[in-house]
Formats: C-alpha cells, structure tokens, sequence
C-alpha cells in the first residue's frame, strides 16, 4: 500500500516537476523545486529512500539560500558535507543510496551560475541520474517524469539557446561575430 501512496505523492511532485521544465528565471526555478522536493522527500521515505530524502530536504534548504542569495562557499561546504555525511549515515541501499548525494554535491557547486543557459542546463542535466534511482527505487512513477522533466527542460534549453544567439545577432548589428 505504501508504494501505491508513495508513487502517487510522487506523481503529483513530478507534474510540478515537469511543469517547472518551461521556466526560464532561475528564482522561479528554485521555489518550483522546493514544493517539488519535499514532496518527493515524502514519497522516498515511503519507498525506504532514506539518502534520497535527506538529499531531497537538503536540496530545499540549499535552494532557499540560493533564492535568497545567501548561498556562499561556507554553506557549499556544510550542505554537501551534510549530504555526505548523511549518506554515510544511512545508507543502506549501496551504490544506490549514493546517487544523491552525488548529484547534490555537483548541484551545489555550480548552482549559482549566472548564466541562465547554463543553470539551466545544470538543471537539466541533474535529473538524468535521478531517473536511474527512481527506477532502481521502483519509483516508476518518479523515472518516466525524471526523463519527461529532461526532455521538457532541453526543449527549454534549446529555445533560450537560439533567443540568446537572436539577442547576440542583434547586439552585433546582424553581424555573426562567429562567422568572421
């Protein structure tokens, strides 16, 4: 029963998920992603994803600092050894159970680059290994929107990818400064 319970927090939690794959502004992104982690954080602990809802309870507090632009090197540092001294503490599931805290920590690092492109693609890209642990997790529910939330956010990309090379094009007089 709790499986069935889990996978439909999970479906809710991957609709906003998907959802937030149309977003472009980063501090939209951020408070999507908070409602939609602790959410997920639920349906793991109900699926016995212990590192994964830590990764995930983390993740939103990571994201706050960031949305309110208190994310320096110091709270890096507490997050992702939090993350992993978490992980060391609870994992019981393997490799598996390390997964989080891995895309966690590569997370943190870069997630406050400017460049939105590049957020944006950060995004994108972090949701390629947690497709794998839903799966593993029997989180099917959670996997097929992990791939759908890639495919939804590269569709993004690739739009924010030619409205840039527009605005490029424009701020060079129609000139491609890379075809010289």
């Amino acid at each position: 029963m709790s499986v069935i319970i889990a996978n439909i927090i999970d479906f809710v939690a991957a609709m906003v998920q998907v959802g937030s794959g149309a977003i472009k502004k980063k501090n939209k992104i951020l408070v999507v992603q908070i409602i939609q982690l602790l959410m997920q954080a639920v349906s793991m602990l109900l699926l016995g994803g212990v590192t994964g809802a830590v990764s995930n309870v983390l993740s939103c507090f990571r994201n706050y600092l960031c949305y309110k632009e208190k994310l320096n090197l110091v709270w890096k540092i507490v997050l992702i050894a939090a993350s992993i001294a978490m992980t060391i503490a609870l994992n019981d599931q393997g490799f598996l159970g390390i997964i989080p805290a891995a895309v966690c920590t590569v997370y943190i690092i870069f997630m406050d680059i400017k460049d939105p492109v590049k957020f944006k693609l950060l995004v994108t890209l972090s949701f390629v290994p947690w497709m794998f642990y839903h799966f593993i997790l029997k989180s099917y529910t959670g996997a097929i929107f992990d791939a759908a939330t890639v495919v939804t956010n590269s569709i993004t990309l690739v739009g924010m990818i030619k409205e840039k090379k527009k605005v490029d094009k424009k701020a060079f007089g129609g000139y491609d400064e890379h075809c010289s």
